[in-house]
């Protein structure tokens, strides 16, 4: 298989919570195993797939072993990510919560109800924005371990700022739902998809964290009138 062209994983093969690391390795930016994946390796994949800035690359690459416990360790696997709670977390925009089992493999149902927030057939800050607080609102009915306090809410935002960030950097952060729906239930880039045009830099990302944090309190203080 050479590099760069999209295979699904195999049966052996581990992956993540994540639809853009699994997506990385589905196309050999990472090793597609899924295991044995450096601070570099990891770095570099971002860089190489989906044009992360160096700062950034590596920003997430060092991020996500510390917040696994693993900033010592040379390596981690895919899997890694599924441990509740650290990187992965309740209230997901497309896996289910811990609660009930598969917290990892991606939902078809909750992806159609994310791409059912369309605004003029586009998935946007506010779409996800509303699709988070439909998810935490269900996860607080129907789920009796839910967690779910500032790194939880911190982590919804920066998913989907890098989302936005990276899959819909192209097209004025908005991004078609025929494209996301194919990212997200096949973790593979959609047909007529590039990656970023210009380099993805942190300062962007934080930028749309912050929005989307504010959104949340937002639809917080809006729900409690």
């Amino acid at each position: 298989m050479s590099a760069y062209v999209w295979q699904g994983p195999g049966t052996h093969d581990k992956r993540s919570p994540c639809p853009a690391l699994n997506a990385l390795a589905n196309y050999g930016y990472l090793p597609r195993s899924g295991e044995n994946i450096t601070k570099s390796q990891l770095a570099r994949g971002l860089q190489e797939g989906l044009n992360a800035s160096f700062l950034l690359a590596n920003f997430l690459a060092y991020g996500g072993f510390n917040l696994l416990g693993k900033l010592l360790d040379k390596t981690i696997n895919l899997d890694d990510l599924n441990q509740h709670n650290k990187c992965e977390h309740d209230a997901s925009l497309t896996r289910k919560d811990f609660y009930f089992g598969d917290n990892h493999t991606v939902n078809p149902e909750l992806v159609d109800l994310l791409l059912k927030q369309n605004i003029d057939g586009k998935i946007k800050e506010e779409s996800l924005s509303k699709l988070h607080w439909i998810r935490l609102n269900n996860s607080k009915e129907v789920n009796p371990t839910l967690l779910y306090n500032f790194q939880q809410k911190f982590l919804s935002a920066g998913e989907s700022s890098l989302l936005l960030n990276f899959i819909g950097a192209n097209t004025n952060l908005e991004i078609e739902i025929e494209k996301l729906e194919v990212f997200l239930k096949h973790e593979r880039f959609p047909e007529g998809w590039r990656k970023p045009n210009k380099v993805v830099g942190i300062w962007p990302i934080i930028n749309s964290l912050r929005l989307f944090l504010k959104r949340y309190d937002q639809l917080e203080k809006e729900q409690k009138k």
